[in-house]
């Protein structure tokens, strides 16, 4: 007779809707095909993007960018590695410099466009390297050997902190495993952190949905204004949610829920995630982040948020850490 942990016990007693992929250990699988399997995703995407910077068709280039920022997304809404390298608590803002500062970068890449200097050293600040700058250099106009050029730079920075993601996570994988309310607490808070900043950065800010721009859409303000790749990137954080929280994704940390017996919450959070991603699959093909069309995606992002911090996180013993997004 089969012996089981007791573990694997309270999530077979306990929790609905699962299957014999319970028996296995949540943590581990988490790590390993959400984790461990986006970042090493991501590094093959930004391969990919650098082999076809010399292809002459622009639909080609534009899907390897999309693939690349839709990967980074997934890396992105479960990003934890920061809290066990303080390294890596700075490699996203070398992958995206996504809302952060105050210069105007496409001024400055058009600055570096229209000189001669190699661009190895005329892109010497990292947001010159990061992923928006990308968008801005391979789709802001005619594809040039200039901008090809400075393409291979910063598509090699980014391969290179995607890179580092990937090798860092290899690195630290039995330390996520040591402490189990560490990991969950990490997961809980990263989603939480990305949630708040899809709502609110992506959504709101963009579609004319906060108090200072209401109902005044400023697309040109997306995070890939250029390619339109913005959109992609948003599912793709919605996408990890599901993986990460979805009934029919388990073991993940809806089965660890399910054994601290946090049932109702989240129910609470499925519910808000499922209408979320309703949403966002029914915005009109050509929304430009109209304010009109971005409202349901919106309240289905503060409604998860609020899930999160309401009935969730209390109930199994994780304290949330980014306050401003507890929805109010």
């Amino acid at each position: 007779m089969k012996a089981f942990t007791g573990l694997s016990l309270m999530l077979l007693l306990g929790a609905p809707a699962l299957s014999q992929a319970a028996e296995k250990d949540p943590y581990a699988v988490i790590y390993d095909t959400v984790i461990q399997a986006n970042a090493n995703n991501a590094v093959t995407y930004c391969g990919d993007l650098k082999q076809v910077l010399d292809n002459p068709s622009s639909e080609q280039r534009h899907q390897a960018f999309a693939q690349l920022t839709e990967g980074w997304g997934r890396v992105q809404a479960s990003y934890i590695l920061g809290a066990y390298d303080m390294d890596a608590m700075d490699y996203p803002l070398m992958v995206d410099y996504f809302h952060m500062g105050k210069e105007d970068i496409h001024e400055s890449l058009g600055r570096i466009m229209k000189g001669d200097l190699a661009a190895s050293k005329a892109l010497y600040k990292n947001s010159y390297k990061t992923l928006g700058a990308l968008d801005d250099v391979m789709f802001s106009g005619p594809w040039t050997e200039r901008r090809k050029e400075m393409a291979e730079v910063i598509s090699s920075n980014v391969c290179k902190r995607l890179t580092q993601v990937r090798d860092g996570y290899q690195e630290h994988r039995a330390d996520f495993l040591d402490d189990h309310d560490k990991a969950l607490s990490l997961l809980i808070n990263a989603e939480i952190e990305n949630i708040y900043k899809t709502r609110d950065w992506r959504i709101a800010q963009i579609s004319g949905l906060t108090k200072a721009t209401l109902g005044q859409p400023k697309p040109e303000h997306q995070q890939y204004p250029y390619s339109k790749a913005s959109w992609g990137f948003i599912g793709a954080i919605l996408e990890t949610n599901k993986q990460l929280l979805a009934d029919d994704q388990q073991p993940n940390v809806a089965t660890i829920v399910y054994a601290k017996h946090g049932e109702e919450g989240m129910a609470a959070v499925q519910e808000a995630l499922t209408a979320s991603w309703v949403a966002y699959q029914g915005a009109p093909a050509e929304h430009n982040y109209n304010t009109g069309d971005m409202i349901p995606l919106f309240q289905g992002l503060l409604d998860l948020q609020k899930a999160f911090y309401r009935q969730l996180v209390g109930s199994i013993g994780v304290t949330a850490t980014l306050i401003d997004a507890d929805g109010d």
